[in-house]
């Protein structure tokens, strides 16, 4: 069933921050970098960047109920970044995939943003390119090789000249047979 309603902000109680601390790790990190993995990485929730005043921490409601996370990076030069992006494996398969991209880049508009980057993952390299993200490098992006740097511009916001270089197709771009 869709939800009536959706938001996407910021935790506002040391409940709501363990949600967003507890739905990175379980369905990023250890999904993604579990210890014995070829890169392994382990959760900090208390990382910097979570704190850092540019960067913004949000959680997606679905009729109250939390259903998702994602951190919002806005940078000087009219790029915003998404990162940490999971949801909940009862909300998939719904659309709340896209709403809560839809949400984000809302947000980044209203933040004067003219460029949306992300870091997919070889998985949702598809769902990002359905959504107007393009393959291509930028500054910041991942240096994981599993990662696949894509960027979107934006229409609205601040002016900017991205730097997003092509790069070239691999496996992970291939479709499915």
């Amino acid at each position: 069933m869709r939800p009536r309603r959706l938001e996407l902000r910021e935790p506002r109680s040391a409940t709501e921050w363990d949600r967003l601390h507890a739905i990175r790790k379980t369905h990023i990190f250890d999904v993604y970098h579990p210890p014995d993995g070829p890169w392994p990485c382990e959760y900090d929730p208390a990382h910097p960047d979570d704190r850092d005043s540019a960067n913004r921490p949000l959680l997606l409601f679905a009729d109250d109920e939390v259903a998702g996370t994602l951190r919002l990076d806005l940078k000087p030069d009219g790029r915003a970044v998404i990162r940490l992006v999971a949801l909940e494996p009862g909300f998939r398969g719904g659309g709340l995939g896209a709403a809560i991209l839809e949400l984000a880049e809302g947000l980044a508009l209203d933040s004067g943003a003219r460029m949306l980057c992300v870091n997919a993952q070889p998985g949702v390299v598809g769902f990002y390119a359905r959504r107007g993200f393009t393959p291509g490098r930028w500054e910041g992006c991942t240096t994981c090789p599993r990662g696949v740097p894509m960027a979107k511009p934006l229409m609205g916001g601040l002016p900017i000249r991205p730097e997003v270089r092509p790069v070239p197709a691999g496996p992970h771009l291939q479709r499915a047979a």
